[in-house]
C-alpha cells in the first residue's frame, strides 16, 4: 500500500465481512505501573524542569512508584474491562519493558504481553495495540531519541520483533499515541522529557523523525509475514483553539490560539497526511523545514482520533470556556460538537477512523455521565451520516498518573486512590457508557441504523 484512500467524505460499505463496530476503554500501560527504566520514569522522579524552584516535575504527593500495577494485576483489570460490555481493549507495548538495553531482550516481559493478550482473548476483547505511547527506553532517549533520524532504525527493529512476537494474535496496529501532544509537551512547555522549554526548532526535527519513522515502521510490518493481513495505523490528538473577547488583546490571544493549533493540534500532521509533505512553520522566520515523501501520501491503514474539545484562551492568555460550557478538571470544556467535526474533517483521509481516545477529568464525577452521552450521540451521528467509525475507545478504564498532572485529574470509570483508600471502584458517572456499550450492535451497519 503506497498511501492512503483517497475516497473523501463518507465511505460506503463494500467489504463482504460485516464490519465491527468495536467498543472498549484504553490505557497505557506505564500510567497504570509504571517502569524499571524510561524516559518518563526518570522525568517523572526529577525536578526538571522546575528544578531551581524545588518543584517536582509531577504534581501532587505520589509519584509513579505508587500505581494500580496494571502490569501484575492485568487479569482483574482486562475482567473490568470485559464487565462494562467491551469487546476491544487498547493498550501499549511498553519499549522500555521489551528492551530496557540496547539489544538486550527481557522475554519475561514478552512472555507476560503473550499473557495479557490470552486474557483479553479469553474475554472476547479484541486487543488494539500501540507501540509507542510517549514512553521509550532511556538509552534511546540519551541516543537522541526521535530528534535524530538515524534513530529510525531501532524503532523499526522493535516494531518488527513485536510483530514477530504479536502478530498472531494482534490485528490493530498503531504506530504512534500524539506525536504533536508529545512535541508540545516536550519541546515548548518542558512538562514532559526532555524537558526543553520554546524549543521550536527541536520541536519540528522530533515530529519530522516521528512521522517518517511510522513510514518506516509501518513499511517493515507489512513486508513482514502476516504483515499484509495487519491493520497499522496512527493515533493523533485532535484540538483547535480558539480566542475570547475582543479588542488589541483578544488579537494576542487569537496569535496564540492559531499557533497552538498548528503545533499542538493537527494541522501540520492533516497536511502532511493529505499531500505526503512536511512543512514546519516558525513565528517571524517562517517555513524552518520542508519535506515531502517521494512516494506521495503517508502508508496508514486506519486513522485514530484522539478528542477530548476545544482550547479557548481568554484576552489574559488564560483557559477559558464560553458562557453556555461547562468545564473539566482539566481547563477545557466539554464540547461534543467537535467531536463531530474531528471525525467529518478525519475522512477526508478516505481510510477508517477509530475514536482510540476520549474522557473527561472529573473528580466529582457530576459531569462525566454528560460528557458520555453528548460525546457518544455526535459520534453515533457521525456513523449515521455515514463516516466510517469503526469503534469507541473511552479514556481511561482506572484512575491513572496522568502525566505531569499527576493523580489529580482522574479519568477512569473506575476510581482508584494511590492512598489505598479505593481500589477499583465503578463510578456512577461510568454507567451511562456501559448502557451504550451493552445497548449497540456490534456491527458498524448496525450502529448505523440504530
Amino acid at each position: 500500500m503506497n498511501g492512503v484512500g483517497h475516497q473523501n467524505g463518507p465511505v460506503a460499505n463494500q467489504e463482504k465481512e460485516p464490519i465491527r463496530f468495536l467498543k472498549g476503554a484504553a490505557i497505557s500501560v506505564w500510567q497504570n505501573s509504571g517502569d524499571g527504566g524510561s524516559n518518563w520514569t526518570r522525568f517523572a522522579k526529577s525536578l526538571w524542569p522546575f528544578r531551581y524552584l524545588g518543584v517536582s516535575a509531577i504534581r501532587g504527593k505520589y509519584n509513579i512508584d505508587k500505581c494500580s500495577d496494571f502490569w501484575n494485576n492485568y487479569e482483574k483489570d482486562i475482567k473490568l474491562a470485559a464487565a462494562i460490555g467491551s469487546t476491544t481493549f487498547r493498550f501499549s507495548i511498553e519499549w522500555a519493558r521489551i528492551e530496557p538495553e540496547r539489544g538486550v531482550i527481557d522475554m519475561e516481559a514478552v512472555r507476560r504481553y503473550h499473557q495479557m493478550l490470552d486474557c483479553m482473548a479469553a474475554h472476547g476483547l479484541e486487543p488494539n495495540a500501540t507501540l509507542w505511547h510517549f514512553v521509550h527506553p532511556t538509552w534511546f532517549e540519551d541516543a537522541g531519541g526521535f530528534t535524530r533520524e538515524e534513530n529510525i532504525p531501532a524503532f523499526v527493529e522493535y516494531s518488527k520483533r513485536c510483530f514477530e512476537w504479536f502478530g498472531s494474535k494482534i490485528r490493530l496496529w498503531a504506530t504512534f499515541n500524539e506525536p504533536t501532544c508529545y512535541m508540545f509537551l516536550g519541546w515548548v512547555v518542558g512538562i514532559a522529557p526532555p524537558g526543553r522549554i520554546f524549543d521550536l526548532v527541536g520541536a519540528g526535527r522530533m515530529l519530522s523523525t516521528m512521522l517518517k519513522a511510522h513510514v518506516a515502521a509501518y513499511r517493515a510490518i507489512k513486508a513482514m509475514p502476516g504483515g499484509a493481513e495487519a491493520q497499522v495505523g496512527l493515533v493523533s490528538h485532535h484540538i483547535t483553539f480558539e480566542a475570547q473577547g475582543n479588542g488589541l488583546l483578544h488579537g494576542v490571544a487569537k496569535l496564540v490560539s492559531d499557533w497552538m493549533t498548528y503545533w499542538w493540534g493537527w494541522d501540520v500532521v492533516e497536511h502532511w497526511m493529505l499531500t505526503g509533505e512536511f512543512v514546519w512553520k516558525l513565528p517571524v522566520m517562517g517555513v524552518w523545514q520542508r519535506w515531502k515523501d517521494p512516494d506521495g501520501r503517508p502508508p496508514c491503514d486506519w486513522w485514530g482520533i484522539n478528542y477530548y474539545s476545544r482550547g479557548i484562551f481568554s484576552w489574559y492568555l488564560q483557559p477559558a470556556c464560553r458562557e453556555e460550557e461547562v468545564m473539566t478538571d482539566m481547563y477545557y470544556p466539554i464540547y461534543p460538537e467537535g467531536m463531530y467535526r474531528a471525525i467529518k474533517r478525519c475522512s477526508e483521509f478516505g481510510i477508517p477512523m477509530y475514536i482510540t481516545e476520549t474522557g473527561i477529568a472529573d473528580a466529582r464525577d457530576d459531569r462525566r455521565a454528560i460528557m458520555i452521552d453528548a460525546y457518544f450521540k455526535e459520534v453515533l451521528r457521525a456513523v449515521a451520516d455515514g463516516h466510517d467509525v469503526r469503534g469507541f475507545y473511552y479514556w481511561t478504564l482506572v484512575d491513572n498518573l496522568e502525566w505531569a498532572t499527576g493523580y489529580t485529574m482522574k479519568f477512569g470509570l473506575y476510581a482508584w486512590e494511590p492512598d489505598g483508600s479505593v481500589d477499583r471502584k465503578l463510578k456512577e458517572g461510568s454507567k451511562v457508557l456501559i448502557r451504550y456499550f451493552r445497548t449497540l450492535p456490534d456491527d458498524l451497519a448496525g450502529v448505523r441504523e440504530a
